[in-house]
């Protein structure tokens, strides 16, 4: 059972590492408009007449909200890593901070090379600061993650209580 719960995690783990990948391999030029159309869909959701907006007002708008999208997009996508990291360390016999630690190395040593790989990819450049908020993505899935199972865990063990309750009475 947990060797085929490793490879299901393993699996999800490559994959997502994968589409990371894709996105690092874009050139600038379509990157930028691909968080340009999701900058242009959250900025009418936030901002209803942004269209009668002046229009050195309207891009300086964008502008501001294109950098939360673009890291907004680093964060999350690390962030699903560290839940996928955690899933598959949970799979080992392992307690304490060592799987969490573990979790947060080789998800802040993919985005280190997630950065480096952007040197390959024309438009792009690295960025430390990208990989530090990579790495806080990281980390907020690994916590994510355990609080899940934190929560799992508290209403498995109540459910088990009222069952032995109840075969008790």
């Amino acid at each position: 059972m947990r060797t085929r719960e490793r490879f299901i995690w393993a699996a999800l783990i490559v994959a997502w590492m994968g589409v990371i990948f894709w996105f690092s391999a874009q050139s600038g030029e379509n990157s930028a408009a691909l968080s340009g159309g999701i900058v242009e869909w959250a900025a009418h959701l936030i901002r209803p007449g942004l269209d009668q907006m002046p229009q050195t007002e309207r891009q300086a708008f964008l502008d501001s909200l294109s950098f939360f999208v673009r890291k907004g997009a680093h964060f999350s996508e690390y962030a699903v890593l560290g839940v996928l990291l955690t899933g598959f360390l949970r799979t080992f016999a392992w307690k304490g901070w060592g799987r969490g630690l573990t979790a947060w190395g080789v998800g802040t040593l993919y985005a280190v090379s997630d950065e480096w790989h952007q040197t390959f990819s024309y438009g792009r450049s690295p960025q430390l600061g990208d990989v530090c908020i990579d790495s806080g993505g990281v980390l907020f899935g690994i916590l994510a993650m355990a609080l899940i199972c934190v929560i799992i865990t508290s209403i498995c063990q109540r459910s088990k209580v009222k069952k032995a309750e109840k075969e008790n009475d």
